[in-house]
């Protein structure tokens, strides 16, 4: 029996590891791989082109790379064209968010097109990092998925390929795609693809609504498909956007696809071509082609069916089932779960009162495990302040972190259940457990089904293995009852492992806690198991648990510095009151290092910058600086007219010293009665001005040498006040004084409107 605990031991272990190993991208092929295969070796080639340096909406570095695809479409035998419009996304209120644009757009004619596949990434990166993944990696998969197609026998409907522009500062492109271009009309599918990390698998973690015949379709033609209808369920519930977003909106039925492995270096310097893992760009190419000749060749006029579960096997397969089923089968888990339940109570293997504390144990387990790994946690990060330097609320070594987590719930509830284990039998404790499992998967049926399988399946399972138990009344210890348990724990773990990773991968350590209710989770599939190995040891899977735990930890600490490999992020930028004629230093860190201090005086204060940003809230650091002779923005009014009791104001913006990013902020007093930018009518404008409305205002990216023109409708009664800031990138040369450059071992802040590494002034004017 020894040896068999043992096995039984590492049969968990096995499927765990394969769990969590399958998340593994595809391995990548070389730069021969036959011509009709994707090959990440040959994307690779491109990406080293258009990944050099960052390359944010408006600046020469984005002109080159659009140059680079334009001419490698042309060269591929395409007839690419630009669209070049000025686009305003009022998603999220004001400011708004709006820019010129200049989308990549190419067709490949099918033989007989029913709807066309619209094949989309985004070529413009945020300000501090050359965005090798995000999205680099989508842009060059996809020009050798065109390599690639044009290599085998041609497709039923037409591929239209959007490279689109201005996705990191508010989705500007793919809202000017489908809103202007006439090729939007045909659009009968949209394969997204996006990354926001540097490595693991490609992850399917979206789709349209309506999606029962994608799925079906999907798990034919995926080859190695990493997907589940939970990330769907839950992103829904997020205020999250990628292109999708928009394409959703306008109807399109459609796919997004992305790595999420690595979130330390997303919108980083670091997300370079150093970093990349081929692997996962392999991945994003293996769907890009596989998809697209599969649904190339399918009648995409009527793609809705309604919803359905689904969720991969260790990437080998999909498994999907319409959502009409999860009631039934709840309904049938539910009665198994009572005919379990009664048959215990007759074979007098179970109580209320072991039950009842069987229940509480679990939920005691759940909240010990959450409450402790946050502490650790707090208390880590304040021995390590280092790791506060990332708003991602991850580390670069947080694998070390994860599984010291993970060890430390197994030690809390394996120790825990050793205690209760005194008082309650295996049964009655095994079965509380359970009783939370039908909680949840009850409640995710009604509220969330497409996160229902997975309760549905591995509480099936269970209550298959403990109907075995008590059906056979025998001694627990007999090694035929071990392995009806292990098989019927099998399915659980193949479903959690992944996800538990998957989810950790997503929330990162700040959010450790979920994820380790998820463990917990776990285990309450295991407590038979966990009971019987604790025979004659109890304490021993505790106290092994504890010192992996710790160990973790020690290698996590060894590991917490920063090198030129992992760089520490920290911000700068200047900014020029043209009003005050004063200056300053400021920085979105919360205290000084031994780089920004040369920067950041002693008399250095953390407080609002309203002069620059009238519409956040949060502080900064913030220095005096010398002020230097810098060109302002420029606002000049070309009409005012008053008819019908509305003034109308026609002005023009520009920069002067050609800024790539201008602010414009209304007076908090002033109401809007209508407003347009470059002839765009700005819909949904704010016009409540309650003590919580913001101030009206928009900020443009990628603004023309010409400038814009902005059409503003107000009443006439008071002076229209308006605030100009424009952003330009890099610091100002301050004369006589030169700073020393940024340590290898650090890199600046990179965010899609992103402030740090910049130079911004400000102006007021009033007409």
């Amino acid at each position: 029996m020894k040896k068999m605990k043992i096995v039984t031991f590492l049969l968990i272990l096995f499927f765990a590891f394969i769990g969590v190993y399958q998340l593994n991208p595809p391995a990548a092929a070389p730069i021969n791989a036959p011509l009709a295969e994707f090959s990440s070796g040959r994307a690779m080639k491109h990406l080293e082109a258009i990944a050099q340096k960052p390359h944010p909406i408006g600046s020469p570095e984005h002109t080159k790379v659009r140059d680079y695809i334009l001419q490698e479409l042309t060269a591929q035998g395409l007839s690419p064209t630009v669209q070049k419009t000025t686009v305003v996304n009022p998603r999220w209120g004001t400011p708004f968010v709006a820019g010129t644009v200049h989308n990549i757009i190419a067709r490949l004619q099918g033989t007989n097109n029913t709807k066309a596949i619209l094949v989309a990434a985004h070529y413009d990166s945020v300000p501090n990092g050359s965005g090798a993944s995000d999205d680099g990696a989508a842009v060059v998969a996809m020009l050798e998925t065109i390599r690639a197609l044009r290599a085998g026998s041609p497709l039923r409907n037409d591929v239209i390929f959007l490279i689109s522009d201005g996705e990191e500062p508010g989705l500007l492109g793919a809202k000017a795609f489908v809103d202007e271009h006439p090729w939007a009309k045909d659009v009968g599918l949209v394969l997204n693809f996006e990354a926001r990390g540097n490595n693991g698998a490609s992850v399917m973690f979206e789709t349209s609504s309506d999606n029962g015949w994608l799925i079906q379709e999907f798990a034919k033609a995926a080859t190695h498909p990493v997907a589940n209808s939970l990330t769907y369920s839950i992103y829904k519930l997020l205020p999250n956007d990628t292109d999708l977003t928009m394409f959703k909106q306008a109807g399109f039925p459609g796919f997004n696809f992305a790595y999420l492995n690595g979130v330390i270096h997303y919108h980083t310097f670091s997300d370079n071509l150093e970093n990349i893992d081929q692997r996962s760009l392999q991945h994003h190419g293996d769907y890009a082609l596989a998809l697209t000749r599969h649904f190339g060749n399918l009648d995409l006029k009527d793609t809705k069916k309604s919803d359905c579960v689904y969720f991969d096997i260790l990437g080998l397969a999909l498994i999907h089932y319409p959502s009409l089923w999860v009631a039934p089968l709840t309904v049938f888990v539910v009665l198994l779960f009572v005919g379990v339940v009664v048959l215990g109570f007759r074979r007098k293997q179970l109580t209320f009162s072991g039950i009842s504390l069987g229940f509480l144990a679990f939920v005691l387990s759940i909240v010990s495990a959450s409450l402790i790994v946050t502490l650790t946690w707090w208390m880590i990060g304040s021995l390590h302040s280092g790791y506060k330097a990332f708003p991602q609320g991850d580390t670069y070594n947080s694998q070390f972190y994860m599984l010291s987590f993970v060890a430390l719930t197994i030690a809390i509830t394996s120790g825990l259940y050793v205690w209760f284990r005194k008082k309650i039998s295996i049964q009655n404790l095994t079965l509380g457990a359970l009783l939370w499992w039908l909680i949840f998967m009850v409640l995710t049926s009604v509220y969330l089904p497409g996160a229902s399988y997975l309760f549905t399946w591995p509480l099936l399972f269970s209550l298959v293995g403990l109907g075995f138990i008590f059906a056979d009344n025998r001694d627990c210890a007999k090694v035929k009852r071990l392995v009806v348990l292990t098989a019927c724990a099998i399915p659980g773990i193949i479903l959690l492992a992944p996800t538990i990773y998957l989810v950790f991968v997503a929330l990162t350590l700040e959010l450790s806690f979920v994820v380790m209710v998820l463990v917990v989770l776990l285990l309450g599939l295991l407590i038979p198991h966990l009971c019987l190995m604790a025979i004659p040891n109890k304490w021993l899977l505790p106290t092994a648990s504890i010192l992996v735990s710790l160990s973790f930890i020690v290698l996590g600490s060894l590991t917490a510095g920063f090198d030129a490999s992992h760089p520490k992020p920290n911000s700068i930028f200047y900014g020029l009151n043209a009003d005050t004629r004063k200056a300053i230093w400021a920085s979105a860190d919360k205290q000084p290092d031994e780089w920004t201090s040369q920067f950041l005086s002693k008399d250095t204060e953390q407080t609002k910058l309203a002069e620059y940003f009238p519409t956040v809230s949060r502080k900064f650091l913030k220095s005096q600086a010398p002020v230097v002779q810098l060109t302002t923005p420029l606002i000049e009014p070309l009409s005012n007219d008053v008819r019908d009791g509305t003034r109308t104001v026609r002005m023009r913006i520009t920069s002067p010293r050609q800024a790539r990013i201008i602010r414009i902020y209304l007076d908090s007093n002033t109401e809007v009665l209508g407003a347009a930018l470059n002839g765009k009518k700005i819909d949904n404008y704010t016009s409540d001005r309650t003590a919580s409305a913001k101030e009206w205002g928009f900020n443009y990216f990628a603004l023309p040498k010409e400038g814009i023109e902005l059409t503003l409708a107000v009443k006439p009664s008071q002076p229209l006040k308006l605030k100009a800031v424009d952003q330009s990138d890099g610091l100002p040369e301050i004369p006589g004084k030169s700073f020393p450059a940024r340590p290898k071992y650090m890199m600046p802040t990179g965010f899609a409107s992103g402030v740090s590494d910049s130079t911004l002034v400000s102006k007021s004017f009033t007409f």
